[in-house]
């Protein structure tokens, strides 16, 4: 008999002996393995492959495993777990069968365990919690983007937890389930992201009312919210809660990317319903919103419920009313003129219930980012006396034509044909996530680009491969102003692109930032400008470094076949030199997850004149 064989022997032969007197039935060490091996079981754990043979999970607490090596070892792990269940109880909240039940209903259906020291029932917090959420059903919901928050740009996902026949005005007293990074405050911008790509974030679950939810994203951040009503059945919600259950207080490493908040929950699905399987293609990366088609089509979603914000509600009332009406409703939030100035009180009774009642919205939108005085309670009060008195058609927000999961997918491959100059060429475009201002509208908010860890390959006519550019990341927000909605178009870029003079090239690093208006002209048309500041590290330059200044303007059209874009930009350099730039851009797609498009540009770089024109093939996946 080999050492190895030995080892096992005696291993076995000692967990029977310690443990034959807790069990009434006996199971085989085969069943053991089986159950260690088990798809359930490591999703229990979270153990995922690693480099080898070996597996390891992704929660970073100790305190979770109850083996020593219980984090790399699911078979150990498995056999601590069912002698825990049979330790005396000192402290019932403490005890291991009250911290996993999870891992309890798992292992007693499938061994047939001897009663333990006391009931499930018996676990005074855990059932305390349970009854509290009342799980009988469960929603996905989707954030959509907010480009003011650096985890948040690509939309954020959660779970709603419903009690049984839940109505659908009724959900704001239902529970929510968000997993997200603990952050650190004093952590500045550089360091922020670095951790949050590499690790350096503990995530935990939080469970909260739901009405806090809608209150942080409706209300304060202006996000509209997707709620993907799920079809699990009551069996699978309460399996699901039990694991949640066990997380509590557990932290796993945050990552933007790919272990972030939808990712988790997608963990959580796979856990209620055995046999799933909605993270095969997300090892890299993990955007929320191709979460949620994954969810979808798994066959998880059964309805979709959209929940507008208060900006959107505000902007579909102010955009029932005329131009005068407008104006007169800004005049009386702004407190312009009086609820009895005669302009108002010459209207009808429905007009004027019309104007009070978005004035009204108006107003509490305002507080949303000034606290509110009691002077301007005062005022609040005394135009909802109005509302009240005047008769107010309520008209709700019409759900968009489309919703987020229609749009195209978020990672893009582009091959490009075109002529520089006369001198043909070709590129090869990666870009990791996720859209930019000329791609497919449909699913995405307009004006609004996030394009992270993009790449660009050229090989020009008798010219060896080269790197034309690569941008880490590149933000554009173009959300048009009103009389009433007053965003700053802003846009940052950093990263490196090939810059040309007469007689050489340089792939130069550099940054460029901006910020100015943006103005919509119907539905479908967007004109924006900014002033714009930009450094670089360019060795065509006699020093090297170069700062400028200046400005842009463009215009964003949506035409029925596709998107057109028109910009020109100037930069005045610290070394004299002055460099400007036209291109036209249209964007035509085909189907949701193909596009073609033209690029057309004529520019001045250092000391030579660029005329370029292209082609591409965009496939998004």
């Amino acid at each position: 008999m080999t050492s190895s064989k030995r080892f096992t022997a005696v291993f076995w032969l000692l967990f029977f002996g310690v443990t034959t007197h807790v069990f009434a039935s006996e199971f085989t060490p085969q069943q053991i393995t089986t159950l260690a091996n088990s798809p359930t079981w490591h999703r229990l754990l979270h153990y995922e492959p690693i480099y080898g043979d070996g597996v390891e999970s992704q929660v970073d607490d100790d305190d979770f495993f109850l083996a020593v090596d219980g984090k790399t070892n699911p078979f150990t792990e498995l056999n601590a777990t069912i002698e825990a269940f049979y330790q005396p109880a000192t402290s019932l909240d403490q005890h291991p069968l009250c911290r996993f039940p999870a891992r309890w209903h798992f292992l007693n259906s499938e061994l047939i365990l001897p009663a333990p020291p006391f009931a499930l029932e018996q676990c005074p917090e855990f059932n305390q919690w349970i009854n509290t959420l009342n799980p009988h059903s469960v929603s996905l919901v989707f954030a959509s983007s907010y480009l003011n928050s650096p985890s948040s740009m690509f939309g954020h996902t959660f779970f709603r937890v419903d009690p049984e026949n839940v109505e659908a005005g009724s959900t704001w007293l239902s529970y929510a389930v968000n997993f997200g990074a603990e952050l650190n405050a004093e952590d500045n911008s550089l360091l922020y992201a670095y951790k949050g790509l590499f690790g350096g974030y503990p995530g935990f679950f939080s469970v909260i009312k739901y009405y806090e939810k809608i209150k942080e994203y409706s209300r304060i951040e202006n996000r509209d919210l997707w709620e993907y009503n799920l079809n699990l059945t009551p069996e699978e919600t309460h399996r699901m809660v039990t694991h949640l259950w066990e997380l509590r207080n557990v932290d796993f490493e945050y990552y933007f990317f790919d272990e972030n908040c939808s990712y988790r929950l997608l963990e959580l699905l796979e856990f209620a319903r055995p046999g799933s399987a909605l993270r095969e293609e997300f090892g890299v990366r993990a955007i929320p919103i191709d979460t949620v088609r994954a969810v979808i089509d798994g066959g998880f979603v059964a309805s979709v419920t959209y929940r507008p914000s208060v900006a959107t509600k505000l902007e579909n009332d102010v955009n029932r009313l005329s131009d005068a009406h407008q104006k007169l409703t800004w005049q009386l939030a702004r407190r312009e003129i009086a609820p009895d100035d005669p302009a108002v009180t010459a209207l009808s009774p429905s007009e004027q219930g019309q104007i009070f009642s978005a004035a009204y919205e108006y107003l509490r939108y305002l507080e949303l980012d000034n606290p509110r005085t009691q002077e301007g309670a005062q005022y609040s009060l005394q135009l909802l006396k109005e509302v009240s008195q005047l008769p107010v058609e309520q008209h709700a927000v019409p759900t968009p034509e489309h919703a987020p999961e229609q749009g195209h997918k978020t990672l893009l491959l582009g091959f490009t044909g075109g002529e520089q100059d006369s001198i043909g060429f070709g590129d090869l475009r990666l870009r990791m996530s996720y859209h930019d201002l000329a791609d497919n509208r449909i699913g995405y908010l307009d004006g609004a680009a996030i394009n992270l860890f993009e790449a660009r390959l050229r090989k020009r006519e008798g010219d060896s491969l080269q790197i034309e550019q690569i941008n880490f990341v590149d933000i554009n927000s173009h959300a048009p102003r009103t009389l009433f909605l007053k965003p700053i178009t802003w846009r940052v870029q950093a990263g490196f692109e090939r810059l040309y003079s007469r007689t050489d090239d340089d792939l130069t690093a550099q940054v460029h930032s901006g910020a100015g208006v943006t103005y919509g002209w119907g539905d479908d048309v967007l004109v924006y400008t900014m002033a714009m500041g930009r450094l670089e590290y360019n060795e065509l330059l006699d020093h090297n470094w170069a700062a400028g200044v200046g400005g842009l303007v463009g215009t964003l059209v949506y035409l029925p076949f596709g998107t057109l874009q028109l910009e020109s930009n100037y930069y005045q350099f610290s070394d004299g030199l002055e460099r400007y730039q036209h291109k036209l851009i249209q964007n035509i797609p085909i189907g949701r997850d193909n596009a073609v498009r033209l690029f057309a540009t004529h520019q001045k770089q250092i000391d030579t004149l660029i005329d370029e024109v292209s082609l591409e093939f965009r496939h998004y996946f």
